[in-house]
């Protein structure tokens, strides 16, 4: 009679534990099959449970371009936000609620932050204006901030000016104040790109509500230094990056996914640290969640992946769109043969299984993220 008791609660407690294991979905935007001529891309969820894919749903499929001509849903600009594990931030600011499956915003604008059950959105548009607007996520009321004097944010408006050479760094107070906070702040950094663009990017980067950091950048564009700049005007040195080669990609700041402040540039990605004053070249860039990839390709074998410390194989990725949540990680798998690189989809790998699983997809477009179900 014990030994069936013991039986029966082993047997109660491998079902409790199998009803209440939640789901992973992984959010992947796929380019459709005709998309050089409709335009059109598909958000596709394919949900794991126990370490195995059991599913696969097109969430919506949107085009990118409205009336073949402006952008209207972007997955492949700028990082994609997942908010709420119901919300989708595209880089340009459109919103998709994934569990209603259904476009909530397709304006273009930039994220700001989410609060409650809103989410803020900036624009700055020569056409438009400047002005706020906001997200119930409630109601999927989503509308423009009359108040001119809003802020969703404790503090003043920073920019670069950049007519004047080199630039310098202003802060607009709403009270009408201005303030000059550096008056040399370098010559932005110029995008090498073919045709007529060379527009040089300046991105201020801010910390807290205080104080953001900038690159100044020398005019011949081969050095940069790092400085710290507060709303008080004192303005501190961080690091110097030397010997920069030209690239097509913009340099910028970021953080990683485990709260570092990270600098990529032509150079490589650098952390940075404020308290030390020092910007060190990354080796191992973090993925969240006990997850870390080699910074740096290498020719031979692409980028070395870990776990906890220990080594799970080693692929041609990305780290820019490596997603990660709990013993889960998903990158971006390419072919490279020579100079030519060929994306092939998704792979996947999870600490239940401890193995690699292959996502075939035809026309890839972008690894989203993870929601829990």
């Amino acid at each position: 009679m014990l030994f069936k008791k013991v039986i029966t609660f082993i047997l109660l407690l491998i079902c409790s534990a199998a009803f209440s294991q939640k789901s992973m979905s992984l959010l992947v935007a796929e380019y459709d099959e005709n998309a050089a001529s409709n335009h059109l891309q598909h958000l596709v969820k394919y949900t794991f449970l126990n370490g195995m894919m059991t599913g696969k749903e097109t969430i919506v499929s949107v085009p990118s371009k409205k009336e073949g001509k402006t952008d209207y849903v972007r997955f492949d600009i700028g990082k994609c936000k997942l908010i709420n594990n119901q919300f989708l931030i595209t880089g340009i600011g459109n919103v998709i609620d994934v569990k209603a499956k259904k476009i909530v915003v397709s304006e273009r604008a930039e994220f700001v932050k989410y609060s409650g059950d809103s989410i803020v959105f900036y624009t700055n548009d020569i056409f438009k204006g400047k002005f706020y607007s906001v997200l119930n996520t409630k109601t999927g009321k989503y509308q423009k901030v009359e108040n001119a004097n809003y802020n969703p944010l404790p503090r003043p408006d920073v920019e670069a000016d950049e007519t004047t050479k080199p630039f310098s760094i202003t802060a607009y107070y709403i009270n009408g104040k201005k303030d000059e906070l550096v008056k040399d702040a370098g010559y932005g950094e110029a995008q090498p790109l073919l045709g007529d663009d060379v527009k040089r990017k300046f991105q201020l980067f801010w910390i807290d509500n205080k104080s953001f950091l900038y690159a100044n950048f020398s005019k011949n564009q081969q050095n940069a230094s790092i400085y710290k700049v507060s709303l008080d005007k004192s303005i501190e040195k961080i690091a110097d990056i030397t010997e920069i080669p030209a690239t097509a990609a913009n340099a910028f700041f970021e953080y990683a996914a485990d709260g570092t402040i990270v600098y990529s540039c032509g150079k490589g990605k650098f952390s940075i640290d404020l308290v030390k004053k020092k910007a060190d070249k990354l080796m191992l860039e973090a993925a969240g969640n006990n997850f870390l990839i080699e910074a740096e390709e290498n020719v031979k074998y692409g980028r070395a992946i870990k776990f906890e410390g220990v080594e799970i194989g080693k692929k041609w990725c990305h780290t820019s769109n490596a997603k990660s949540i709990n013993g889960h990680i998903a990158l971006q798998n390419d072919i490279v043969i020579g100079s030519e690189r060929y994306p092939q989809g998704v792979i996947v790998w999870n600490n239940i299984t401890k193995k690699w699983i292959t996502i075939e997809v035809a026309s890839f477009e972008e690894i989203i993220g993870w929601i829990e179900e």
